[in-house]
């Protein structure tokens, strides 16, 4: 779980279950994926959401950052339909 707080994003809660992975990588990817969302909200858009599940497939070996990113950009997608 994270929280990220930021004018333009709050997010109260982000549950992400990456299998073989520790609590701590779990939390720094949480952290890559809030401000990857931070960075897309500041184009101005404005949305509330109660709850949005993603499922994201991410490759063997990915690092956290790629793991965040593709978080994100699967969020992001999910948000623009």
């Amino acid at each position: 779980m994270a929280e990220h707080r930021n004018p333009a994003v709050h997010i109260g809660q982000l549950n992400l279950r990456i299998p073989g992975t520790s609590p701590e990588m779990g939390h720094r990817v949480a952290n890559g994926v809030a401000q990857g969302l931070a960075q897309e909200a500041s184009t101005g858009r404005q949305r509330r959401l109660g709850a949005l599940s993603v499922r994201v497939q991410v490759p063997a070996g990915a690092t956290e950052a790629e793991m965040s990113d593709l978080a994100a950009e699967a969020i992001i997608r999910a948000l623009r339909k």
